[in-house]
């Protein structure tokens, strides 16, 4: 049965009792009818087209689409902000992009008409709910409608119930942070969510190539979100040991995953896995805090809207080391952002202490040694990061994960040189 999350004033038993049979009747009805309605907004099939990187309902006006593509542009960045690029205003290279983005989106407007028309042969993927367009993602597709300002995750038919119940969990739980979407409706049996959709503009300066700029936008709008997850839910604290085993239980390679791997991209992850846990071992019996995290905190998810600062894509929230979604947030840059490890790890040791000197304030019980332990917190979010990236590996047969594992393996690897070169 569909549920519906959003708050509404709770009806008691005495309440209801003294309500009219007449009443009651009607009650019951109109439940029954918005129930049915959903049930059969659910039952019907849209057809979604892939035209390069979004897929387009057919059943949409082709003018909705032309609106979307050429006045609302700025909707299709958001959901995807590595397409965004940055030129100097009224410069010629900016108008050339200008032109470029103008001939693309025409050329989809003409593509999308042919597979109206069934000029051209489509082979569409069918989903039950209606948007102007929509993007795959882990374990399903993302479907927007941004007249109505919603956004449904539909779940593969392959991905279990389970599954499916653990995120809308999670989802929950996430609504209740200020700067996260609401969850407005959820149904395990027709497999999908509901959440509000977030129109806002790509935070451009969390991406820019300028330290200062980074650094500047950083403190002002990444760094007061971090803290409010840090201070979500209380603290777990684990032995450092016992987790590591935790971890290493999602980073073993099975042949049952049904992914053949390659024999050097496995030993690689392995040889750094091994070198890390060994570093970390050397480290004793030392108390490991845990809090809850974005899972992705990263640039690519802060949009900058007329509310504020807006997080999107919570799907991998959980609890996981205090300085996971830190270590996120910078190294992204090198690995999605091409900013060499050089800038990125001058950028990291200026944030650092100013973010760990803003917990202390904070938060209480955060220990007093924890500026001597960053080694530790590091490394763990190494093989968190591992975890979460070969975790998807196994279940996502869309991207080429094994590539982003090798080139944050990359990017791990180089950062720890330079920082035992004193750089």
């Amino acid at each position: 049965m569909l549920t519906n999350v959003t708050n509404e004033t709770n009806i008691t038993i005495d309440d209801f009792t003294s309500v009219s049979p007449m009443s009651q009747t009607l009650l019951f009805s109109r439940n029954k009818a918005v129930n049915n309605e959903m049930k059969s907004d659910m039952s019907r099939q849209y057809s979604y087209v892939k035209i390069a990187d979004y897929y387009f309902c057919l059943q949409q006006n082709p003018a909705v689409l032309a609106w979307i593509l050429f006045f609302k542009r700025e909707d299709l960045i958001s959901i995807q902000p590595w397409l965004k690029k940055n030129f100097p205003r009224w410069s010629t290279i900016y108008f050339r992009y200008q032109w470029k983005i103008f001939k693309r989106d025409l050329i989809t407007l003409i593509v999308f008409v042919q597979y109206k028309l069934s000029l051209r042969n489509a082979d569409p993927v069918h989903l039950p709910v209606y948007g102007q367009f929509g993007m795959a993602v882990h374990k399903g597709y993302k479907i927007f409608n941004i007249r109505s300002r919603v956004v449904t995750k539909i779940f593969d038919s392959d991905v279990n119930k389970s599954s499916i119940l653990n995120e809308i969990e999670r989802m929950k739980k996430v609504s209740q942070i200020g700067f996260a979407p609401s969850l407005r409706r959820c149904d395990t049996d027709e497999r999908c969510y509901e959440e509000d959709y977030v129109r806002g503009t790509v935070a451009s300066a969390h991406r820019s190539a300028d330290s200062a700029a980074l650094l500047k936008a950083f403190y002002r709008e990444a760094v007061p979100c971090m803290n409010s997850l840090i201070l979500f839910e209380k603290p777990v604290t684990k032995n450092l040991k016992e987790y590591i085993n935790e971890l290493m239980s999602g980073l073993k390679f099975t042949k049952s995953s049904g992914k053949e791997l390659d024999v050097n991209e496995v030993d690689k992850i392995n040889d750094f896995v091994n070198s890390i846990i060994e570093k970390l071992n050397a480290e004793g019996n030392h108390p490991v805090h845990l809090v809850f995290s974005h899972g992705d905190f990263c640039p690519a998810n802060i949009l900058s809207t007329k509310d504020g600062i807006r997080i999107v894509d919570w799907e991998t929230a959980g609890y996981r080391s205090l300085l996971f979604d830190f270590y996120s947030y910078f190294f992204y840059r090198p690995v999605n952002i091409k900013i060499s490890v050089e800038k990125m790890s001058a950028e990291l040791n200026q944030a650092l202490p100013v973010f760990i000197s803003g917990l202390d304030l904070k938060v209480t019980d955060v220990p007093a040694h924890l500026s001597v332990s960053e080694d530790v917190y590091r490394r763990l979010y190494y093989l968190e990061y591992l975890c979460k990236l070969m975790e998807r590996m196994l279940t996502d047969n869309r991207l080429n994960i094994m590539d982003y594992i090798i080139r944050y393996i990359e990017a791990f690897s180089h950062y720890e040189m330079n920082t035992a070169r004193g750089c």
